[in-house]
């Protein structure tokens, strides 16, 4: 998206088709190598309990979709990158349900719906999407498929390294408190902990939204070298996302137990594990997208950093508090871990580019 992004801002048509080319050949190459270890190493890990040899007879039909569905997510970057956001989103997040929704209501009108017939469906949909959205590609931005350009795939190589390596541990900074508490507590305060975690984790769809809007615009306006229109996006993202997602934050601060009950009666002893996930995503809001202001200016190197210390700690924290207190302690290793990595991730704008997102004197200044 940075690249791809700063191409269109300078109407280098020639280098943006260029980086199209590399990086979905590049992504294609990938996910076809990694799908035969993927159906190797899945076929030996009895994956499914009782139901694994189904699992398994399965298993060589699914790899077929890892890479049409890695291109559809690099896709989608592209539709972005060049002003195209809801292009981009409906190709990865709107018409891949639909397909397979419309497949399988077929699928039940003909009495089909084996696990056979809706993995193979997935696995279409997954094929037809990316088609669709390729198609699509080509007709928003005529004869591009045409332009003449360069790329030195090295660097996207570099770039890219680190950022795999945050993707990577970001998951397992989203899983290692459910795991660590799966050992030590019961099935039933995993499920309250789960649900409670994924209804904090709703206030967090806005810095999502507005992270969509943004991250071309860091890497266009970074590029051009216009320190003063990066400083204001910037700040005034941070400040619209925690104001449209502060509501939502202190009604699960004020009543979790309300919000809790929706799901069942038991569901209401997680109260004050939502309280503290809660807290933790009023830093996450309240910070903005620094994490992606620094790897859109160049420095996911140091973004890589920070979260294999955020995921360090997190591990560490649940460690030593889930055995003792349960879901509260995994709550606020994982609280403290996400405020850790964005406080922190504040702080190196503050130093590598000297922005402020928390200075609303200075928004309001601008305003008046």
């Amino acid at each position: 998206m940075r690249f791809a992004s700063i191409a269109h801002s300078r109407g280098d048509r020639g280098g943006l088709a260029a980086l199209y080319r590399k990086s979905m050949s590049l992504v294609f190459v990938a996910g076809a190598a990694i799908a035969l270890p993927v159906w190797l190493i899945g076929s030996q890990l009895g994956l499914g309990g009782e139901r694994a040899p189904e699992f398994r007879a399965e298993l060589p039909l699914l790899v077929f979709a890892i890479a049409p569905v890695a291109l559809l997510v690099i896709q989608a970057e592209f539709f972005k990158a060049v002003g195209l956001t809801a292009t981009g989103t409906a190709s990865q997040a709107v018409v891949p349900p639909l397909l397979l929704l419309t497949g399988c209501i077929v699928l039940w009108l003909l009495s089909a719906g084996t696990v056979h017939a809706v993995f193979l469906a997935y696995v279409i949909v997954a094929i037809a999407s990316v088609t669709i959205a390729m198609v699509t590609w080509h007709w928003r931005l005529p004869g591009i498929w045409r332009e003449h350009g360069s790329f030195d795939i090295g660097r996207l190589l570099r770039t890219g390294m680190p950022l795999l390596l945050v993707n990577s541990m970001t998951l397992m900074l989203g899983w290692t408190d459910v795991l660590v508490l799966g050992i030590w507590r019961d099935a039933a305060e995993v499920g309250i902990y789960g649900i409670a975690m994924r209804v904090a984790l709703l206030t967090a769809f806005v810095l999502s939204a507005i992270n969509v809007v943004v991250a071309p615009q860091f890497a266009a306006l970074y590029a051009e070298r216009d320190t003063a229109a990066l400083r204001r996006l910037a700040q005034q993202s941070a400040f619209w996302t925690l104001v449209a997602a502060a509501p939502a934050i202190l009604v699960l601060m004020l009543v979790p137990d309300l919000i809790l009950q929706i799901f069942g009666p038991q569901f209401a002893d997680g109260a004050w594990t939502l309280r503290i996930l809660a807290l933790g995503q009023l830093v996450n809001v309240a910070t903005g997208s620094v994490g992606v202001l620094l790897v859109m200016t160049g420095h996911e190197k140091l973004m890589r950093n920070i979260v294999a210390a955020s995921a360090a700690l997190n591990l560490l924290g649940a460690l030593a508090l889930v055995p003792r207190y349960g879901a509260i302690g995994a709550a606020t290793s994982t609280a403290c871990s996400l405020a850790f990595m964005k406080l922190v991730s504040w702080l190196m704008v503050r130093k590598k580019l000297h922005i402020d997102v928390l200075d609303y004197a200075a928004l309001r200044k601008r305003v008046a």
